[in-house]
């Protein structure tokens, strides 16, 4: 979706600017007119620097974003207010992505919007959840806690995902490595015995036969199967970074023993610690569903969430709602339980998220020591047994020739 530059009057006369995305600039319009802004000058905003004509605006990365919603509640806990907290971070900041987005949200501001209506206009870099959040606490009157509390959500949520992302890469630079290997033993070195053998005028048997014959119809079709291995490469790339697909394999990953039990605890982390998060802001039960339905990583998941929130609006309480539609493992389910009959959910649900992500810690290194070893051993397995159905068919050769 193009991103489009605005410059508009509100309904005091002021003049403002900012960048929001929208299909058409005519779409951009009447959401202008929708907020009660007059539009003066829309424009897309457009890059070139790659020489193809191509549009697109840069934006700050999530780590960029996290750093940035830590100075600022840095600066606001310093008694400094908040648009010349936000000029502040502009003049200091080098990389440009950030320094274009900040200079908008000070300009946006400083004309007397707030902090919440200025960041609707960067959804890539501030979720729904994030701007909620931002919004509850300017009418509370927090905005330095909370923006504390969410840059710590948004490390700790990074640092879940990398750890899962190095439990998941290790394992699979084994296999590729390991069939890469054997690629190249199939197609380089036992077509040279095979060719000898040939020359002798003999043929192999038992293994010696099915090791030559896998290594024939895997050098005929070796571009093929190049072409099918890189092919699968970048659908794995492709899946990784698409929203739909990663949420299909997601769904697909659940279906399988030991990792549907990781995916149950992955979820209930985020629920938890986004609801906890949520809850001390203030913000409401049926909007706290609702924004973390949008963050669930697969579409089952989020159905689920969803009929949670149709059980809450039809006055369930919500523990009762999620033991109805099995969300959460029984025993985070029982310990949010007695932090709702306490009045306390908010603190229960940040012990269900803790006691969970401790566990996939754990599992994830003993998966991580056991799945390493167990590829080694197979593809080591694997090479000995080509190694001496291949030697075991020279040995035969030189029985012959005595």
């Amino acid at each position: 979706m193009p991103n489009f530059r605005y410059r508009a009057v509100d309904l005091s006369g002021q003049m403002l600017e900012g960048v929001l995305q929208a299909n058409s600039s005519a779409l951009m319009a009447a959401e202008l007119e929708r907020r009660s802004l007059l539009p003066i000058d829309i424009e897309e905003v457009r890059r070139t620097g790659t020489g193809l004509g191509l549009s697109f605006q840069s934006a700050p990365s999530f780590d960029d974003v996290t750093a940035f919603t830590e100075d600022l509640a840095a600066l606001i806990s310093a008694s400094v207010a908040l648009d010349r907290a936000l000029q502040i971070i502009h003049q200091s900041t080098k990389r440009h992505a950030l320094a274009s987005m900040t200079r908008s949200l000070w300009e946006v501001v400083s004309k007397g919007h707030s902090f919440a209506e200025a960041i609707t206009a960067y959804p890539a870099a501030f979720p729904p959840t994030y701007v909620k959040m931002v919004e509850v606490a300017e009418v509370a009157g927090n905005l330095d806690v909370t923006l504390q509390v969410i840059a710590q959500d948004r490390r700790r949520g990074r640092e879940l995902r990398q750890r899962l992302t190095s439990a998941l890469v290790y394992p699979a630079f084994l296999v590729l490595a390991a069939v890469g290997v054997l690629f190249f033993v199939l197609t380089v070195v036992i077509p040279e015995f095979d060719r000898a053998l040939i020359g002798m005028g003999t043929t192999a048997n038992g293994s010696s036969s099915v090791v030559f014959a896998l290594s024939r119809a895997t050098a005929a079709h070796s571009t093929l199967i190049s072409a099918i291995g890189a092919a699968a490469l970048c659908a794995i790339l492709f899946a990784s970074r698409n929203r739909t697909t990663k949420s299909i394999l997601i769904s697909l990953l659940g279906h399988l023993p030991g990792l549907d039990t990781l995916l149950m605890q992955e979820r209930a982390v985020v629920f938890c610690s986004t609801f906890s998060m949520l809850n001390k802001s203030g913000v409401d039960l049926p909007t706290s569903l609702r924004l973390i339905r949008g963050l669930m990583r697969d579409e089952q998941s989020a159905g689920l969430v969803a009929d949670v929130l149709a059980r809450v609006r039809d006055g369930s309480p919500l523990t009762d709602a999620l033991s109805q539609v099995a969300f959460l493992p029984p025993y985070g389910l029982q310990m949010l339980r007695v932090g709702e009959t306490t009045g306390d959910t908010g603190k229960a649900a940040l012990r269900v998220a803790t006691y969970y992500e401790m566990r996939l810690d754990r599992q994830i290194a003993r998966a991580t020591a056991i799945i390493g070893p167990v590829v080694l051993l197979t593809v080591s397995a694997l090479i000995a047994w080509i190694i001496v159905s291949v030697i075991t068919a020279l040995l035969s050769l030189n029985e012959l020739l005595l």
